[in-house]
């Protein structure tokens, strides 16, 4: 069992329904909202009460045969009890799984993936 929540900043310049087509395609939320942040941004978040939200996410990372560097990305920030990893926006958008730092290597800021569970190792 697990918990699963996806978060990515919007940005003035962005559309709305474009950035939720990127999360869309690599996850499989069942909860939308939307936060307004202090600085005048907003942040789209995307939920999913069980694992089976990355469902997406796995086929698209076998698909390109990327497990390894999904392995390795996925523990590099993650926690005991989570998993946190960060995905480019841009290759979200046109379909692709591709990983990133939270900071600087995704012009628009990255997709925030942050899986609660028991045993992260499992996931």
């Amino acid at each position: 069992m697990g918990r699963v929540t996806v978060a990515v900043d919007l940005y003035p310049t962005e559309d709305e329904d474009k950035v939720r087509r990127a999360v869309e395609n690599i996850f499989e939320p069942s909860e939308w909202r939307v936060e307004e942040l202090p600085d005048g941004m907003r942040r789209l978040i995307a939920e999913s009460p069980s694992l089976s939200g990355l469902n997406r996410l796995r086929e698209k990372l076998r698909r390109q045969k990327t497990l390894d560097a999904a392995r390795y990305m996925m523990r590099r920030f993650s926690t005991q009890d989570r998993l946190i990893f960060y995905l480019h926006k841009q290759a979200a958008y046109v379909g692709f799984a591709v990983f990133c730092l939270p900071e600087g290597e995704s012009p628009l800021g990255p997709i925030e993936v942050v899986v609660e569970s028991q045993d992260p190792k499992k996931v």
